[in-house]
């Protein structure tokens, strides 16, 4: 039985593909083998991989038909025999050395998770550099440190969330905790989800300070599978693991100030990412279904309480409202339009002197139906107070 699996899905992929498989064949380290998961590939993927794994015996090919990632993740993970689960994305690779450095941390403390560290390149469409090593996220984790006991671990979890260790899927897992908590497959942020759902279990960890995963941004947005998408969900997602991180933290009594700033300033981070997403040619609703989805689904229950339990409620009616005027900028509202209410309240708020029709017109936007949250209040009533 090999000490580490490889689990790499792939799906039309027929470019990229040979050049994660050779960042595997090319390690040092020979005691792993490779699940390559062909997710119903329709290009010439299939013929790669079983070319490939005709030629090297610690090469498996599984084909299925197309069921998404993370439902290939979970095939990877059942058709593999290893203690320990790598999974490599078929457009990243691994870097040289990478199984050698993590079997050497299994070898000495037999954790149940090495926490790796990614790299994120900006690339041509030959996978050539263009960006190294982009925002230098790598420098969150500057030193090995190891963690036996079940409470070191707990105490470290929010370190591993704010160094980006616990946001995805690029880390080694002892196969028993894949085994026990499988990949959903409805959301792109279940990785982060997962790492979320394996918490409690994780006894012991190793935290590798030396990068082993190189991640490709590709210069043109067409070729990444998420970046610059549009997802329905989204929203409800991030809103998931925030509430999910909090509720961990909570229940394993970790002070809140080694947590709670840093998630709610991810959490307003990404309401203002969301906004501008509907801006963006991936989403094709309407301009007045955009602004309904920001005034009625965005400033929801979770944002709001957020914002009140960091005293940043005037932070968030902000972001809400310049990502609003700047997605109006570029989709002008018609006057008989539902959401016209949302002009008016922006159009009214921004005039350096104002009549008693622009205070009635703020009034009246803050109290629309379609603004169940009141945005806008606050600064309304700064106004009146002055």
């Amino acid at each position: 039985m090999p000490c580490i699996s490889v689990v790499m899905p792939v799906y039309n992929n027929e470019k990229y593909f040979p050049l994660a498989v050779k960042s595997i064949l090319d390690q040092d380290y020979q005691d792993y083998e490779l699940i390559v998961i062909d997710d119903g590939s329709t290009d010439n993927t299939p013929y790669i991989a079983d070319e490939l794994a005709a030629h090297y015996p610690c090469m498996k090919v599984i084909h299925q038909k197309n069921m998404w990632i993370y439902a290939s993740f979970n095939r990877g993970i059942q058709e593999s025999n290893g203690e320990y689960i790598y999974i490599v994305n078929s457009d990243d690779r691994l870097c040289p050395g990478a199984l050698s450095l993590m079997a050497e941390s299994v070898e000495k403390y037999h954790p149940d998770v090495v926490w790796t560290k990614v790299i994120i390149h900006s690339c041509d469409q030959n996978q050539q550099i263009l960006n190294y090593n982009i925002g230098n996220l790598d420098g969150k984790v500057l030193r090995d440190s190891v963690y036996l006991e079940k409470d070191e671990v707990r105490k470290a979890w929010p370190y591993f969330v704010k160094s980006l260790l616990a946001q995805n899927q690029a880390n080694l897992y002892r196969r028993s905790l894949m085994e026990a908590h499988p990949f959903r497959n409805d959301v792109y942020g279940a990785d982060t989800l997962f790492n979320i759902s394996i918490a409690s279990d994780v006894k012991s960890a190793v935290v590798l300070s030396q990068a082993v995963y190189e991640f490709f941004i590709y210069e043109r947005a067409d070729m990444n599978a998420s970046v610059g998408k549009y997802y329905t969900y989204e929203h409800d997602m991030f809103n998931e693991i925030y509430t999910e991180l909090n509720k961990l933290f909570t229940e394993w009594e970790i002070p809140e100030n080694e947590y709670k700033g840093y998630l709610t300033d991810k959490r307003m981070r990404e309401i203002t990412g969301e906004i501008r997403s509907l801006g963006g040619g991936a989403c094709k609703l309407t301009t007045e279904e955009k602004l309904q989805r920001i005034f009625v689904h965005f400033a929801d229950e979770t944002m709001i309480k957020c914002a009140i339990e960091s005293d940043r409620e005037e932070e968030l009616e902000s972001r809400i409202l310049s990502g609003v005027r700047e997605f109006l900028l570029l989709n002008p509202l018609e006057e008989d339009s539902k959401m016209y209410f949302v002009f008016e309240l922006l159009d009214s708020l921004l005039k350096y002197e104002k009549e008693d029709m622009d205070y009635q017109k703020i009034e009246n936007a803050i109290n629309h139906p379609f603004n169940p949250a009141h945005i806008g209040h606050i600064f309304y009533d700064k106004l009146t107070k002055r």
